[in-house]
């Protein structure tokens, strides 16, 4: 065996939604190596832990190898977490994975001379294959690494998807600090996209739509419900692609009587693939809370975007979710090509239409690989270097990275100031009707729940976050 004991670090970030859930990416790998008797172990420096608690893991643990997972956005700093690694354990090799390593491949291992190994796409296969060592390097597929002769960097090439997504054994966290992260379990039912949004960096990682059994995602729920779970989020982006397979889905739930459940698709489903059939069918099993990635507000720039549905479909899904007491979640971007002001107004119509709980609008970054970055790039409208803004600039953020004609940098960013507006409004007229039973009270307390110092709240401290989900599904809605 090439390496028998595998550690994975998850580099410290300031990003809102980091250290709320384990990393569900490791957590396939982490499973994928136990079943191949290869020992792990995990430290996740979002709960607290800084780089004396890493030496000590690593003194503790005596790892061969030291997995990473690579976002772009602070990449920097974990290359500099990388390095500080390297100059004290020279002897230890490490390996990045992710959706970094993925789209910028060899410049990864260019741009930090700690990194031995970058893993792209599907890290399961590949990872176990290298810690096994049965294959030669350039034997496995979407491995990077450093030839030994003349230190240059090979890739082996893309590696197939996973056909069978039921032969991963799900993820079960043992090695990882579970009570120290939000009680909600989150799901991967699928993997992959089959649609062509110019903006989505998703289809470059995944493009191909494969999907587990529903008896394997219930195997999954069947273990987190035994284990006290009761809230679950399905975090593909098209759950509701196959409509047979909801429904079934939805059948095992009820036959494995599973109750007192709080079920959420919070990384936006397809609105042109519900009716009003599906949502009552999901709302009886103990669906709650619904995203739509919406993206425009009107037809003219859905089919710039290739988002491939019409505004008439979002509305009646829209519509309908609410009309069955949904939590619904809207996700826009803003400031993709040829749009206009007003076309940024028909997003806030729609938004503010039907009575959802809860509306985003994105920064609009374009990531390499995607249709989008060619076209900034073809028309000079860069802004803020590609790596600069990957590094600084996520898509909650008011800077805008590219600019054009329609949409100035100044424009974008008064745009973005109003949108946040519009949000918090939607945000408290939504507190409001779940509590209303409250009276006056409910509109004093709106303002204080959701106000920027709340939301920050919600993201990071694990306690309020707690609370307000317990506020949310447990008792006090407003029926």
């Amino acid at each position: 065996m090439r390496y028998a004991k595998v550690l994975f670090v998850i580099p410290r970030s300031d990003a809102d939604w980091r250290g709320i859930r384990p990393s569900l990416g490791l957590g396939y790998l982490s499973e994928a190596l136990s079943d191949w008797g290869i020992q792990y172990d995990v430290l996740d420096m979002n709960l607290g832990h800084g780089f004396r608690s890493l030496v000590k893991k690593i003194d503790g643990f005596h790892p061969d190898l030291i997995g990473v997972p690579l976002i772009s956005l602070q990449y920097l700093s974990f290359y500099r977490l990388l390095t500080q690694i390297k100059n004290i354990y020279p002897k230890i090799d490490l390996v990045v994975g992710g959706p970094h390593v993925t789209i910028l491949k060899e410049s990864v291992l260019n741009d930090c001379a700690a990194i031995d190994y970058g893993v792209t796409f599907e890290g399961e296969l590949p990872l176990v294959e290298l810690c096994k060592g049965e294959k030669k390097l350039n034997e496995i597929k979407s491995l990077l690494y450093r030839r030994s002769e003349d230190h240059s960097i090979f890739y082996s090439g893309d590696g197939e998807p996973i056909s069978n997504l039921d032969r991963l054994s799900f993820p079960k966290y043992e090695k990882y600090e579970l009570k120290r992260y939000v009680p909600e379990v989150t799901i991967y039912s699928s993997r992959g996209c089959p649609h062509e949004c110019i903006f989505c960096p998703n289809r470059i990682l995944s493009p191909c739509f494969r999907v587990r059994s529903p008896a394997h995602v219930i195997d999954e729920m069947s273990y987190w419900y035994k284990m006290g779970y009761r809230q679950f989020n399905f975090d593909d982006d098209n759950f509701n692609y196959i409509r047979e397979r909801v429904y079934r889905i939805c059948d095992e739930i009820e036959k494995k009587e599973m109750v007192d459940l709080i079920l959420r698709c919070s990384n936006g489903i397809r609105a042109d693939r519900v009716d009003r059939e599906m949502l009552k069918r999901m709302k009886e099993v103990g669906f709650h809370y619904i995203a739509f990635g919406v993206d425009a507000g009107n037809n003219r720039m859905l089919e710039i975007v290739k988002k491939g549905e019409t505004i008439e479909q979002i509305e009646l899904a829209v519509k309908t979710a609410c009309e069955l007491g949904y939590d619904v979640k809207l996700l826009f971007v803003i400031g993709t090509p040829y749009e206009t002001k007003e076309d940024v107004k028909d997003k806030v119509r729609l938004s503010q239409k039907y009575p959802v709980n809860d509306v985003h609008f994105y920064n609009t970054i374009p990531y390499p690989g995607t249709e989008l970055f060619d076209w900034v790039k073809e028309k000079n409208y860069f802004l803020i270097k590609p790596e600069v803004y990957l590094n600084d600039i996520s898509c909650c953020e008011s800077a805008p990275v590219f600019e054009t004609p329609e949409l100035p940098a100044d424009e974008r960013v008064s745009l973005h100031n109003y949108l946040q507006r519009v949000r918090r409004e939607i945000n408290r007229k939504a507190f409001i009707r779940k509590f209303k039973r409250f009276g006056v009270l409910s509109h004093f307390l709106s303002h204080f729940f959701v106000s920027d110092f709340m939301r920050r709240q919600f993201y990071q401290n694990l306690f309020i976050r707690k609370i307000i989900e317990k506020l949310r599904y447990r008792g006090f809605s407003a029926s």
